[in-house]
């Protein structure tokens, strides 16, 4: 592949942000969690954690039971993608989906200063993110 993707984060879904906050401060310190930012296009709260220089974790929490995600919340299903910083994110797109990736549609995120972003199902039913660098 021609387009590198940088790692950012790992998604996972909570249920209860201000707990699951409260428990990774106790394990990375009391600084390493970002605002809380509302992504209204996907209708979740996001907060992100850093576990290391350039790695985060990705706390997610839906507040509508239209969220895309409520209902795996639901049935307990916490891991939810692995997100990358990509320069041009059109081209890698298009490069992923030479690839068998199935691309969702593009959204502007409040939690990356609102950046175009991308979410994509790879062949193994593996979501990725794509995030604007």
């Amino acid at each position: 592949m021609k387009t590198k993707l940088n790692f950012h984060h790992v998604g996972t879904l909570v249920d209860d942000m201000q707990s699951a906050v409260s428990n990774y401060k106790n394990i990375f310190g009391q600084n390493c969690a970002s605002q809380i930012f509302r992504i209204e296009t996907q209708k979740v709260d996001v907060c992100f954690i850093q576990i290391a220089d350039e790695s985060f974790i990705e706390l997610v929490q839906p507040y509508s039971e239209e969220s895309k995600v409520f209902n795996l919340l639901k049935k307990r299903v916490t891991y939810y993608h692995i997100g990358y910083k990509v320069d041009n994110i059109t081209e890698a797109v298009a490069e992923l989906e030479m690839q068998d990736f199935k691309a969702m549609e593009y959204f502007f995120s409040e939690a990356f200063e609102g950046k175009r972003c991308i979410f994509l199902f790879s062949p193994d039913a593996h979501l990725f993110e794509l995030i604007e660098a």
